[in-house]
């Protein structure tokens, strides 16, 4: 729908943009073609002549308004595009991390588990999932005199190059 929408405002604004170039044309014409005519036209020939150019100008003010408001639109669509695309790469880094999670939680589950059928969709809902439960024998020895860890990948490396 969106990709619809900007397709029709980028052939608007093509549209207006033709528009705006042939009026452009014809009064670059006219104004190179006056002093070919008489110097006294008939008075209702001017009157006739500057309603038309009055017309015409109006036309071609009109244009550029939409123009503008065409280009305001897409910007608007671009801005919109952009930010569906950063809540998309959020989401897939999210969803990412889920995975994980749930490969680290369950040992090496699947990649995408299969949707579950439900065979009876008029009878009642699965029991809900009991929670994992907690080992039996908790680990009650203090932090402090667990084995301390090594920071540095680089003390590894130097340590296996002096045996």
């Amino acid at each position: 729908m969106l990709r619809e929408h900007a397709q029709r405002v980028a052939a608007r604004e093509r549209e207006l943009e033709q528009l705006r170039l042939d009026v452009a044309g014809r009064q670059g014409r006219r104004r190179a073609s006056a002093p070919d005519r008489p110097s006294a036209p008939d008075p209702a020939q001017q009157e006739e002549l500057t309603r038309k150019i009055a017309a015409a100008e109006k036309r071609e003010k009109e244009a550029v308004q939409e123009l503008a408001l065409a280009q305001a639109e897409r910007e608007r669509l671009d801005e919109r595009e952009q930010s569906i695309r950063k809540v998309e790469r959020e989401l897939a880094a999210l969803r990412m991390q889920l995975q994980e999670e749930r490969k680290r939680l369950t040992g090496a589950a699947p990649a995408e588990p299969a949707p579950a059928r439900d065979p009876d969709p008029a009878g009642e809902p699965p029991p809900p999932t009991p929670l994992p439960k907690p080992p039996d024998d908790p680990d009650l020895e203090p932090a402090a005199a667990a084995k301390p860890r090594r920071r540095s990948r680089l003390a590894d490396s130097q340590l296996k190059k002096q045996r």
